[in-house]
């Protein structure tokens, strides 16, 4: 006979589950339907079209559905919920509430989808003729991260993980007080005992954790529009013309992602590891190499924008991305980093699904890249040597190989699990990862300093070397000035490093003059590079003047 429990609210997490079966149900239509609308050749027929709109809202009004149940929850401590009981308790404060609403798996799946329903929206109001296309692997990216908040059982397969599951079914509530819950009456009556919850963890009660996930989240979900302006390029044979319309977003992305590592970092300053911005954990890893891959591949696809150049590079590091981006999901989530990382959650059976989610992304872009492979527009001549896009191409690459470097280290684990081996991470990963990104870092700086005196396709050497050497003899006197205020004679990398991020400044300081002479074009790249090399300059004070107390 089913127990009658006491005291329990049932009626919103009923509401909260069905508004996610909605929502996993109208990306589900909503990719279908605009399939079929992308392939539909008759224009006067956008019966497809409208089908895929009307669900996609209904995919975003389900979302907003699920997030306020949730919060309705949380706000009022209905501790009969698991992930109400697990995250909050009635200490906290309101804007550390909002905290723990995503302080769990679900919670920031939810803010993952929230923000690509969202997306979603924009680009069926911006896409025009792209948007059959785009939104057709915006949708289907809906489908799976939906998914990941069903919860519930298929032929003995777990799909997912609810936010509305109750305590007593997460949970044996007869072990968290065996003497008192032996009674039957006390069992059915067991609210009455759990008058508060877990609460947030301390570390976690910080203020840059209330707007940090948040902005991470923007970013992460943002990365997958470049990405399906690139699938729908390929497969619409649309080669060159999705550049134009992907690369605002991919600047979006850029921007947004970065913005939300930085405010991590000053989060693990403050929380973590005081005296330093970056311990070069494993999540930490694998939320900034795919922000370095496209910033890298913004690189490639402007220099293909302006001299047809590096198609295949470009739209690579496009789909590489937001592939990493799926890869860093299942690195945190998926439990097989275990001990090595204080961001990771704990494994919650979704293993599986995560790895579907990485393994359908990859094939879905490789498919198309070698059915159309000869179609694309690939250029068999070489680029100059002295013109800009070649040295932006070699930057990305430089770029790309650090990258590589890091996540092939940071995935230790996962090679481990999967072939059963015993490699250790590094013991001391901040200076391990110092070591191998400091020349790599050397080389982006200066790159991105002096390509800037350089122009597509052909650049007068005359021109390029005198503004080149007396950018380099004014930098080596500024180096030389901060090497002595900072004592660091002893440690010739960090002499470079400076050298090459001041270099930058004053080139792009150059560029940046020009600029506000007429030439507005030249703001956007210049303030960049800039913002870049203060950025490591500020790493580097920190760093050389950091003593322990």
């Amino acid at each position: 006979m089913d127990i009658q429990f006491i005291g329990e609210t049932l009626l919103p997490g009923k509401i909260g589950q069905f508004f996610i079966v909605l929502a996993f149900g109208a990306s589900l239509l909503s990719t279908i339907a605009y399939y079929f609308a992308a392939k539909n050749n008759d224009l006067s027929d956008n019966s497809w079209n409208r089908l895929g709109r009307l669900a996609f809202v209904v995919n975003f009004i389900s979302i907003i559905g699920i997030g306020s149940t949730l919060f309705f929850l949380i706000l009022n401590h209905y501790n009969e919920y698991y992930y109400v009981w697990s995250h909050s308790s009635k200490a906290l404060p309101v804007y550390y509430i909002v905290s723990a609403f995503w302080e769990g798996q679900e919670g920031s799946f939810w803010l993952w989808a929230f923000w690509q329903s969202l997306l979603g929206l924009l680009l069926i109001w911006k896409s025009r003729s792209w948007e059959n296309g785009v939104m057709t692997i915006v949708a289907f990216s809906q489908v799976f991260l939906t998914s990941m908040l069903l919860g519930v059982e298929i032929l003995g397969q777990r799909i997912g993980s609810s936010p509305f599951i109750l305590l007593r079914d997460a949970l044996d509530v007869k072990n968290m007080a065996p003497v008192i819950f032996a009674d039957p009456e006390n069992f059915r009556n067991y609210l009455k005992f759990i008058t508060d919850g877990r609460g947030l963890n301390p570390l976690l009660q910080n203020y840059w954790m209330v707007i940090h996930p948040p902005t991470l989240f923007l970013g992460f979900a943002s990365m997958i529009v470049p990405f399906a302006y690139a699938v729908a390029g390929l497969w619409l044979r649309k080669y060159k013309e999705w550049i134009k319309p992907a690369m605002p977003w991919a600047l979006f992305a850029v921007m947004i992602l970065g913005a939300g590592i930085i405010m991590g970092s000053f989060w693990a300053y403050e929380a973590l590891n005081f005296g330093g911005f970056w311990a070069w954990d494993p999540v930490e890893n694998a939320s900034i190499i795919p922000w370095l891959t496209l910033i890298a591949g913004v690189h490639v696809m402007i220099a293909f924008k302006n001299t047809g150049h590096a198609f295949f590079t470009a739209i690579v590091l496009v789909f590489l991305s937001f592939i990493l981006v799926l890869y860093a999901s299942f690195l945190t989530r998926s439990g097989i980093l275990g001990e090595t990382s204080v961001h990771s959650f704990t494994d919650m059976g979704m293993f599986g699904h995560l790895i579907l989610y990485n393994v359908v992304f990859l094939i879905l872009p490789t498919v198309f890249l070698v059915l159309r492979w000869k179609e694309l527009p690939i250029t068999n001549k070489d680029e100059e040597t002295y013109s800009r896009e070649f040295w932006m191409f070699i930057g990305s690459l430089v770029m790309t190989i650090a990258c590589i470097q890091v996540i092939f280290v940071t995935s230790v684990p996962v090679f481990n699990a999967a072939f059963g081996t015993n490699f250790a991470p590094p013991i001391d990963a901040v200076k391990y990862y110092n070591q191998w990104q400091a020349p790599f870092a050397v080389l982006v700086t200066f790159i991105s300093g002096f390509t800037q005196f350089m122009k597509y396709k052909r650049t007068d050497a005359r021109k390029f070397y005198s503004s080149l050497i007396a950018s380099i003899v004014f930098a080596i006197v500024v180096t030389a000035g901060f090497v002595y205020i900072t004592n660091v004679y002893h440690n010739l990398m960090f002499i470079l490093l400076t050298f090459s991020c001041v270099f930058a400044i004053l080139s792009n300081a150059k560029i940046l003059g020009l600029a506000f002479g007429g030439k507005k074009k030249l703001v956007g790249a210049a303030v960049a590079h800039i913002g870049f090399a203060l950025l490591l300059v500020g790493a580097l004070v920190a760093a050389a003047t950091n003593k322990p107390i």
